[in-house]
């Protein structure tokens, strides 16, 4: 075998439980893939900003990204939710710690580069570095306790993907007693009733704050603001458990769900960029639509899951290597997209000139992307994905202390052999004795 047909094998995603189900890191690649060509779409934008008007009706209703964030924290909800729900639920000390020391080394290693490199330079055609005055460490520490958002009412200055990170560090910390107290309604008809209720209810919730506060409002970067992905994949979850569709025989009617469901998560971001677009003059209107919209893609997603899960096509297709390994290494590739794609968008601008937007994007698709996914995989490899064993702390120190002493041992070893200045003397004498036996 090749090393390219082992790479997704020996790199495979390290499980806390130790079960894996690849359509899951499928469904991870279903999410990011979407973010990375609408964000170097984007740097294509910024490279023509007067485009012809064929090519801005074009492009205008590419959709927006969003929906593949929904996915992002639906998929977050169920992994979250399956001990819980399964009757297996971790001891909140083992909960907080393994998402401590999985999480936050990739985390603080992008933001502190980011914050050394936009220390030493300034980037051009980034609205979002220059919303504010204030010093750069400020919204590293902001962004280091994942308060960004709450503090500077804007999503993070050094990496403004980072955002939803804040949203799902909010949910871990609230996850398990939510869990817990859905758990106490024992009828798992009458929770999933209950739980489509809050499920709703929260929709409303957030496109009401979305159109009523600005966006520099706190309560815009809370989960009121955007949570319903975390308890739609609670509830089916819920569902999951219940009746396993991963075991049960696939069905090709999933793979049509399959399709017709992502498809139509991409009509959602396509309405939600309309929306954002051209908004409505009555606030009320607005909401409707919007929440509309947000159970359209609720509903299209558990399509998704369920085409993943029982649709022969689907359930190969999502799991096969090399997609369960670009979605297992989502977060890398994630972390790192935003300031990679800048900076290498700069670059493609000097070169190529592009003189269409169509150009200009296709441009961007074809290298930013790449790019992007390969070094996303390298730093899942060194960083990551280390991080992902749960003793990852104890074997780091105990390859640190093996380090010490084999530098220790070095230095004594050669503490106690002669220099070359110190032997010649005693080879001399060697030699002389060596002749005079002969003689």
């Amino acid at each position: 075998m090749s090393i390219l047909s082992e790479l997704p094998q020996r790199l495979r995603r390290v499980t806390s439980g130790g079960a894996y189900v690849p359509q899951i890191d499928g469904l991870r690649f279903l999410s990011v893939m979407p973010i990375l060509f609408f964000h170097s779409g984007l740097r294509a934008g910024r490279m023509m900003p007067d485009p012809v008007a064929g090519e801005a009706t074009i492009t205008a209703w590419f959709p927006f990204a969003g929906f593949a964030v929904t996915l992002f924290f639906f998929i977050s909800g169920y992994i979250i939710a399956y001990p819980f729900l399964a009757g297996r639920p971790p001891k909140l000390s083992h909960f907080y710690r393994r998402r401590l020391l999985r999480l936050e080394p990739p985390y603080f290693v992008v933001m502190i580069g980011c914050f050394v490199i936009l220390s030493l330079y300034t980037p051009v055609s980034a609205p979002n570095f220059t919303f504010t005055e204030a010093p750069l460490w400020q919204s590293l520490a902001a962004s280091l306790t994942y308060s960004h958002g709450l503090i500077f009412g804007q999503s993070p200055r050094l990496n403004p993907p980072a955002w939803t990170l804040e949203r799902e560090v909010q949910f871990y910390l609230l996850a398990p007693f939510l869990i817990m107290a859905y758990l106490s309604i024992k009828n798992r008809a009458l929770r999933l009733w209950f739980g489509g209720c809050a499920l709703l209810a929260l929709i409303v919730l957030g496109e009401t704050l979305r159109h009523q506060l600005p966006f520099e409002h706190p309560l815009r970067h809370t989960l009121f603001g955007e949570s319903y992905g975390f308890i739609l994949g609670v509830l089916v979850c819920d569902y999951s458990v219940a009746v396993r569709p991963f075991e049960q025989p696939p069905r090709r009617r999933y793979d049509v769900l399959l399709v017709v469901g992502y498809i139509g998560m991409m009509l959602t971001g396509t309405a939600e960029l309309r929306n954002i677009q051209f908004g409505y003059s009555e606030p009320t209107l607005a909401i409707a639509t919007g929440s509309l919209n947000a159970l359209a893609r609720a509903s299209c997603i558990f399509l998704v899951f369920l085409g993943a899960a029982r649709g022969p096509v689907g359930r190969v297709l999502l799991a096969s290597p090399w997609v369960a390994l670009i979605g297992g290494a989502c977060y890398s590739i994630y972390l790192l997209h935003l300031p990679l794609m800048h900076a290498m968008a700069a670059v493609l601008e000097r070169q190529f000139q592009p003189d269409s937007l169509i150009v200009a994007t296709a441009l961007c698709w074809a290298i930013l992307v790449p790019a992007c996914i390969a070094v996303g995989l390298v730093f899942y490899a060194l960083i990551e994905r280390p991080c992902m064993r749960p003793n990852w702390p104890s074997e780091l120190a105990m390859a640190a202390r093996r380090v010490l002493a084999g530098v220790r041992r070095l230095g004594r070893r050669q503490a106690t052999t002669p220099n070359a200045a110190d032997a010649q003397p005693v080879a001399l004498a060697v030699t002389e004795r060596l002749h005079e036996r002969v003689n």
